[in-house]
């Protein structure tokens, strides 16, 4: 891979953490040292659990992700990052089957880099795609400010949704991941009436929901954990027709 010169230096900001997922230990280093001189802040992992233990740790603004890791096929498991992560995930591969493109693009990858990739084109295509974050997300803040919820509260929790934080009644912050705060913030909106599937991976995952798809359910049971004793009551699987926000738990 060759970093070459031709892109300039990107405006002024933090550098972007960008998480590399690749087996190969040669091509996974090549990479990390010409996102380093473009001024990012790569980290690497070899492995899926190592990929899913970064993420947790410290969320990554942007994931490369290797197809195979060794003998995992990473796609279908696409779900299950997209539910601790809604950080951008580019799909890395040396397979041309247009079929796992569409897969990989449908079940929630922004983009997919054929392998070999060269260092300008891969610094290329991480900077479009966090620009498109940047630009999205003041507009977002800007109608979640417009119509502010008033989320309901249980031991004076607090749900700030332009902050997208929640809050103990100690003040203290609960550590949610994007798709969790999401997820949290859409069933708030409606105390006490189911959502659906459909509606909730939507909304929260930003792709179509499938009878087969476990990612939904994986990040409700995270979040309910994180909300700690008394989580179960306060999101409600409710059969044949979603999850229900009942209220933060009490005591």
């Amino acid at each position: 891979m060759s970093s070459g010169t031709e892109l300039g230096a990107e405006e002024a900001g933090p550098a972007p953490n960008v998480l590399i997922v690749e087996d190969d230990e040669a091509l996974a280093e090549e990479m990390a040292l010409t996102l380093s001189d473009y001024g990012m802040r790569p980290t690497t992992a070899a492995t899926w659990e190592a990929a899913i233990a970064a993420v947790e740790a410290a969320q990554p603004d942007l994931v490369v992700l290797d197809q195979r890791l060794g003998r995992v096929d990473t796609l279908p498991r696409i779900g299950t990052l997209r539910a601790l992560t809604d950080a951008p995930v580019l799909i890395l591969t040396g397979n041309r089957a247009e079929t796992d493109r569409i897969v990989a693009l449908e079940i929630g990858a922004d983009d997919f880099l054929l392998k070999p990739i060269s260092g300008r084109e891969l610094v290329a295509r991480i900077r479009a795609h966090l620009r498109r974050v940047q630009q999205t997300r003041p507009a977002e803040k800007e109608r979640e400010k417009e119509k502010e919820p008033e989320a309901p509260q249980g031991s004076a929790w607090t749900l700030l949704t332009v902050e997208r934080e929640l809050r103990r009644g100690d003040g203290s912050v609960v550590p949610l991941t994007g798709a969790e705060f999401d997820l949290l913030a859409v069933l708030a909106e409606a105390p006490g009436h189911p959502v659906d599937r459909e509606t909730l991976t939507k909304r929260v995952l930003r792709r179509p929901w499938r009878p087969d798809d476990r990612a939904l359910d994986n990040l409700v049971m995270h979040l309910r954990r994180k909300l700690g004793p008394g989580g179960d009551r306060a999101i409600t699987a409710i059969r044949s027709q979603g999850y229900v926000f009942t209220g933060f738990p009490r005591g």
